[in-house]
């Protein structure tokens, strides 16, 4: 199936000058990181969250990846649609409260949003990320939709 992903990570100490790609070097503060993507290609939502589950990789080809390397995996919600919700997802995030944008670009390549990694020093509660995100089902035309919530 293929949809749309949020990944929630726990870094447990601060990371200074972290290499992301080609995006620059950013410092991450100890805290949650909360890391919306898409899964539309080959092997869909299952291939992506397997990508994510695991945490080192030799060559990163995503800008999640280099964070991923030091962070924790907490907790994963995935919807399978058809609809292109990930820039509807991360700007209601980001309008949580405590919610912070630490490194703009961050997995925004192709997005109307500045990004798609947030930052709060406490993991969010689960009944406001899912008001959030069903604020994008309610104002999308998307008829059908399946949601997948993970704790790791």
């Amino acid at each position: 199936m293929k949809g749309i992903y949020l990944l929630i990570m726990r870094l447990d100490a601060e990371l200074s000058d972290l290499a992301i790609g080609r995006l620059g070097r950013y410092d991450f503060a100890a805290g949650h990181y909360l890391y919306v993507g898409s899964a539309f290609g080959s092997g869909g939502i299952a291939a992506r969250l397997a990508h994510h589950e695991r945490a080192a990789k030799a060559h990163p080809r995503w800008h999640i990846d280099y964070l991923r390397a030091h962070a924790a995996l907490v907790e994963s919600w995935s919807v399978a649609t058809a609809a292109r919700l990930e820039s509807c997802w991360a700007r209601r995030l980001a309008g949580l409260p405590d919610m912070a944008i630490p490194a703009p670009g961050f997995g925004a390549s192709d997005s109307d949003f500045v990004s798609h990694l947030l930052y709060t020093r406490r993991r969010p509660q689960r009944d406001r990320i899912a008001a959030a995100l069903m604020d994008c089902f309610l104002a999308t035309p998307a008829a059908e939709f399946r949601l997948d919530l993970r704790d790791y």
